[in-house]
């Protein structure tokens, strides 16, 4: 938490953190200055980038500490005097030209006369606290990442071993090809219905032909000579339906049919 009316100011101060954050970012502007002249335009892109967004912020940490100051009766004029020759905006060209870098020097003497309007405070003790902190952060970030790269990667290996071990079903041939039949069958029942419906009582030769060959391929037989009766009274005789609606069935199925006839007249 920030203490605004502390005797011995530390970087728990809010003036004090402004301050603190408009020291790293003009670093980190001067950082970006000399990869602004690097030979990778990426490289230069982002460090323009960064140029156009922290410069401006530099100001707004330095006035919101010298709003604090101002507040607690603190003298600011130093500051207030370069505050007015400012340039609003780093000047940013994508030549081969070095960048003026006198704005950010204009920043840094104006954080140094706010550091002056704030005696009894030790800037390199907080600087070191500040720092080591940070450093303490990332290198402790870093390993974690670190572990949770080695975990991730043992995690994987073992769960590509146990799966490469587990065994692979056994596929049984028989079962297969029921299902493929079952397909089959299923696709030419939706088929018939379909041949159903656009057939009708129309004269339509080719559906016709279809539609009584896949009655008989079915096992409707009964359907079929039914079907085929009604349609060559109706268009005429036609050798195909003639020769699908009186197709002979399989000897299974006339051994059904006879043993089921033969148990129906016992029982009679």
């Amino acid at each position: 938490m920030y203490r605004d009316g502390a005797t011995h100011h530390d970087e728990h101060d809010r003036a004090v953190g402004a301050i603190q954050i408009a020291d790293g970012l003009i670093t980190s502007c001067l950082l970006a200055t000399k990869k602004l002249q690097g030979p990778e335009r990426p490289q230069r892109w982002r460090a323009a980038h960064a140029l156009h967004d922290d410069y401006p912020e530099i100001w707004r940490q330095l006035d919101s500490a010298r709003a604090i100051l101002a507040s607690r009766g603190t003298n600011t004029i130093g500051y207030d005097e370069m505050r007015g020759q400012v340039l609003p905006v780093l000047p940013i060209r994508d030549d081969s030209r070095p960048l003026d870098t006198s704005p950010l020097d204009d920043a840094r003497r104006a954080l140094d006369e706010l550091r002056l309007a704030i005696p009894g405070t030790d800037w390199k003790a907080i600087e070191t606290r500040t720092t080591g902190l940070v450093g303490v952060r990332l290198v402790s970030r870093r390993g974690r990442l670190a572990a949770a790269s080695i975990i991730a990667g043992v995690v994987a290996a073992v769960a590509t071993w146990t799966y490469s071990t587990i065994p692979e079903p056994k596929r049984d041939p028989r079962a297969e090809m029921r299902r493929e039949l079952a397909v089959v069958v299923d696709d030419r029942k939706a088929r018939i219905d379909d041949l159903e419906l656009l057939i009708g009582g129309r004269c339509d030769r080719l559906n016709v032909h279809e539609y009584v060959k896949l009655l008989a391929m079915d096992g409707r037989w009964q359907d079929a000579r039914t079907f085929g009766a009604d349609y060559q009274a109706r268009c005429g005789e036609d050798p195909i339906v003639q020769k699908w609606a009186n197709a002979p069935r399989p000897s299974s199925t006339r051994r059904d049919a006879m043993s089921s006839a033969d148990s129906s007249f016992r029982r009679r």
